[in-house]
């Protein structure tokens, strides 16, 4: 992404052609429907709610605080967050007739962060396509979100608690699923061919807008009903969907255009709404902590599935000697259903922004 967007000022500073976001944006659209299936194909619900049955009520109340979050900092700094993100539009040379409202952004930008700090990058754009969210404004907060993460990492690992101790660091990887690093031409197509043919079924399903919505509802569906024949494309999903979405964010950064020379107002209000999402979240995973008598591990683990995802939350794990495979599953739960409940709170936000 921060190659695309120092290409995009180069070009624009050197007189160079500007970019079609109007082409460009359905490329995106493109490459996030494609990517959905690909990687919910292990998102085996009975798996998940099997092997992490514990943390789940910690998983639950950690997002339920996201999302409030997201309501308290859209209330907050609904007026501010408009007049940056307008703004943006403008410095990046959009049209603004031709894109949301200012406040209706608002409440994209809003949804999609609270995605992205529910189950992972991937839930970010498939709501920030489904909301519309212009791709300045997609740029901007995903960068705000990085920054973000570069004191929160840190954070969770230190609140995690010390390593366990040694015995039970030797049993760390025992049982679960495991996922192979190499996927096979065959299997890579395979993958391929299924996902489009779920996207395809789902858009002549009249979904219309929703087609990444409903993309995801039916992968889990399948992957849930018939495990044995997604699980061997779990792996292929995966390795295919980080190609596709790498695709994407480098596209993000290229038609954000002149993010990073805009009044860095913008950047700080995206960053406010972040601190406030990201506080609520944590004040959540705490207050779980203590009614729900979780260990201080396990609620850094169930905190880091969430805004992390699988991998991070595995990693996490593995550092303080427990076993990753419950991190994986509740990071799957994530992007399994992140989508959907930011989707669902969109129109609170849309209103907590002042949208009539």
């Amino acid at each position: 992404m921060l190659c695309g967007a120092a290409l995009a000022n180069a070009s624009t500073a050197l007189g160079g052609a500007s970019v079609d976001l109007t082409e460009l944006r359905a490329v995106q659209g493109v490459l996030v429907a494609v990517a959905t299936p690909l990687l919910l194909m292990g998102a085996n619900l009975r798996e998940i709610v099997r092997g992490a049955g514990p943390l789940l009520p910690g998983f639950a109340v950690g997002s339920l605080g996201t999302l409030a979050g997201a309501f308290i900092g859209v209330s907050l700094l609904g007026d501010g967050l408009a007049d940056a993100l307008g703004a943006l539009a403008g410095a990046a040379g959009s049209d603004p007739s031709a894109g949301l409202a200012p406040h209706v952004e608002v409440a994209g930008v809003s949804a999609a962060l609270a995605a992205k700090n529910i189950g992972g990058g991937f839930n970010f754009v498939a709501v920030a396509e489904s909301a519309g969210v212009s791709s300045p404004a997609v740029a901007l907060a995903l960068a705000a979100d990085n920054i973000a993460a570069l004191v929160y990492f840190p954070l969770n690992s230190y609140l995690a608690g010390p390593s366990l101790n040694a015995k039970q660091e030797g049993s760390e990887f025992q049982g679960g699923p495991q996922i192979a690093d190499y996927s096979s031409a065959e299997e890579l197509t395979l993958a391929l061919a299924v996902s489009l043919a779920i996207v395809v079924a789902v858009s002549g399903s009249g979904a219309g807008g929703n087609t990444i919505a409903v993309a995801s509802a039916a992968t889990i569906a399948l992957a849930t009903a018939s495990p044995r024949t997604f699980e061997p494309l779990r792996a292929p999903g995966a390795t295919l969907a980080r190609v596709l979405l790498g695709l994407f964010f480098a596209s993000a950064g290229l038609a954000g255009g002149r993010v990073a020379g805009i009044d860095p107002g913008a950047l700080i209000y995206v960053g406010a709404l972040l601190l406030v999402i990201y506080a609520a979240h944590i004040g959540a995973v705490a207050l779980a902590q203590v009614t729900l008598n979780m260990t201080p591990l396990n609620a850094a683990i169930v905190s880091n599935a969430a805004v992390g995802g699988p991998a991070t939350a595995a990693a996490l794990a593995s550092a303080k000697g427990a076993d990753p495979t419950p991190a994986v599953l509740v990071g799957n739960l994530g992007n399994a259903a992140a989508t959907f409940l930011a989707l669902a709170a969109l129109p609170a936000l849309c209103a907590a922004a002042g949208v009539g």
